[in-house]
């Protein structure tokens, strides 16, 4: 497995988000974040649940991996400034998509 850029789920000490209260809120959103990203891009998934996301920390950390991903790549793509790393972290985000959706695979719900 990839390791993850970050630590999954969770807001680092010097976030700004951190200040706000409750932890676990910002938690939740980036949850929900990385549940909208996925059922964008792989609809046929709609077994995906918010469930699975809080008691699955693999599955967790490949979310979060694909979501950093994903936001670094539309970051170089809107800047059009660094088309080398734009490719390596496209490429990237590729291998975790194949990482995510050979473990759900693997663990799919029978209604899924």
């Amino acid at each position: 497995m990839i390791r993850p850029l970050r630590n999954p789920m969770k807001t680092p000490p010097d976030d700004p988000r951190s200040a706000h209260g409750d932890p676990g809120r910002d938690d939740r959103a980036r949850m929900h974040e990385c549940l909208s990203l996925l059922r964008g891009r792989f609809p046929h998934l709609n077994g995906i649940s918010l469930q699975l996301l809080e008691r699955d920390a693999t599955f967790r950390e490949l979310c979060e991996e694909y979501l950093a991903c994903s936001e670094v790549v539309e970051r170089l793509t809107q800047s059009g400034s660094d088309k080398a790393m734009l490719r390596e972290y496209s490429a990237l985000r590729l291998r975790v998509e194949g990482e995510l959706l050979g473990y759900l695979s693997g663990h799919r719900s029978p209604r899924s």
